[in-house]
């Protein structure tokens, strides 16, 4: 009798597949070194803490079912830039394979630098100075995590080098190699983005043939990629889904206006604290006025730049869980303007919006003027409670090298260039969309119904 494993099934036992929204499945096979290092770094605690990470922020207060973390994403992100080498390598085995793990590392790990609330958001509400990058974050817990770097050290001498160079697009490693995860225009990074927010949130704008795309790419002679001409329109239909999803979803009035409260909840805790207060005279004035915080909220509360200033064990708590917990207790406080804007974000009693035409900065500018005093009048400090957003549609006019087309005569060409309709869509658009917030009575003394 023949007990031995069948290779088919020796084959099959290799590879260990994830549950997915975008993809149905992510499978990485652990008989490749590449795939075997995703699988162990997926187990770090870094990359378990994504989890706790919100991927599209506030999106949720507007799409309910937007509560997917950044762990599912980096998943993503690993699995196609693992389809896109492996199409790669069938044509330059020899460019490729050395750089394998490398971008699948890079690619798993990319965002690992993310904090609470919301991701993005978080770059904005903590950094005072300007905004922190959270580039700059993942490079820092990549360099000093004994977890990850030992990993890395196991699969290659030079291979946390090599990730880092990636991720922060230093030479040193190919063009391609970046470009796979920060190129412009799709991207992995993207190109999974795109489909799984469009999938929680439950619309369609963000769908594109995401397999036409991978299946098109090549390695020009300097090493960059390129997009063969045959799938130029997968590649526009791409670029039409991006911009959906920004104009549809991330920029929508209400998500807007959410992110904004969130700015004035930290604003109005450090308004609080002492100038230029020491961690002392900062944890006293909070005690006085009743304002739970922990350890990683007394530093981040006090930093110019999170990222270099916060020490890693106090940025890796800074999780979505962290955050909530912090806006709970805030409802709490002696300070009666943080205790209603914690309350209104834990209860949803969001900030409403007036549209303002665009350019006629003397009718917004008179209109704003008249929602601050009726804020006054209504017992509600201006500051606070009234501003303006403006969604100047920052992914167009982007400083980025958008892919090259390799067309059919052997040109390759910007798809600017070639393609009319992406030209257009990453241009900047002339009518921007600009809005006032202020609570619900402000809008009503307004006359606005919408």
């Amino acid at each position: 009798m023949n007990t031995s494993i069948p290779e088919t099934v020796k084959k099959i036992s290799n590879v260990i597949s994830f549950a997915d929204v975008a993809h149905q499945t992510l499978e990485f096979d652990a008989a490749f070194e590449h795939s075997r290092l995703v699988l162990e770094l997926v187990d770090t605690r870094w990359m378990q803490r994504l989890r706790n990470i919100r991927q599209t922020g506030n999106t949720n207060f507007v799409y309910m079912f937007a509560e997917h973390s950044r762990f599912g994403h980096s998943l993503g992100v690993a699995y196609l830039a693992i389809l896109l080498m492996n199409h790669l390598e069938k044509y330059s085995p020899e460019l490729v394979s050395p750089y394998k793990n490398a971008v699948a590392a890079a690619a798993l790990l990319h965002d690992i630098g993310h904090v609470a609330p919301g991701s993005h958001l978080a770059e904005h509400v903590w950094g005072q100075d300007s905004i922190v990058r959270h580039e700059s974050l993942t490079k820092k817990i990549i360099e000093q995590d004994p977890e990850i770097q030992g990993i890395l050290n196991r699969y290659g001498e030079n291979l946390s080098q090599q990730v880092i160079a990636i991720l922060t697009e230093q030479n040193g490693v190919p063009h391609w190699t970046k470009e796979i995860i920060s190129g412009g225009g799709w991207n992995a990074d993207r190109g999974n983005w795109s489909i799984v927010d469009s999938a929680m949130c439950n619309v369609s704008y963000g769908r594109y043939n995401v397999s036409a795309l991978i299946g098109a790419f090549c390695l020009s002679a300097d090493l960059h990629l390129v997009l063969q001409e045959s799938r130029l329109d997968a590649l526009t239909h791409f670029f039409v889904a991006r911009d959906s999803m920004y104009r549809q979803v991330y920029q929508h009035r209400t998500l807007q206006a959410t992110d904004k409260l969130n700015e004035f909840v930290i604003r109005r805790v450090r308004d609080i604290l002492p100038n230029e207060a020491s961690e002392a005279s900062a944890e006293k004035q909070l005690n006085d006025w009743a304002i739970f915080h922990d350890q990683p909220m007394l530093k981040v509360l006090l930093s110019r730049n999170y990222a270099e200033e916060v020490p890693l064990n106090c940025i890796y708590e800074m999780t979505e869980a962290w955050w909530l917990y912090h806006i709970h207790r805030w409802c709490f406080a002696k300070d009666k303007i943080l205790r209603d804007l914690a309350s209104r974000l834990r209860d949803r009693k969001l900030f409403k919006t007036i549209r303002l035409a665009s350019g006629d900065y003397e009718a917004n500018r008179e209109l704003l003027n008249k929602a601050e005093e009726i804020a006054k009048s209504c017992g509600y400090d201006p500051s606070y409670y009234v501003a303006i957003i403006n969604n100047k549609d920052k992914h167009r006019a982007k400083k980025e090298e958008i892919v090259k087309v390799l067309l059919d005569d052997g040109q390759i060409l910007s798809a600017a260039e070639v393609e009319p309709l992406i030209r257009k869509i990453m241009e900047k658009s002339g009518n921007e969309r600009v809005w006032l917030v202020a609570p619900s009575e402000v809008k009503e003394k307004l006359g606005r119904k919408r």
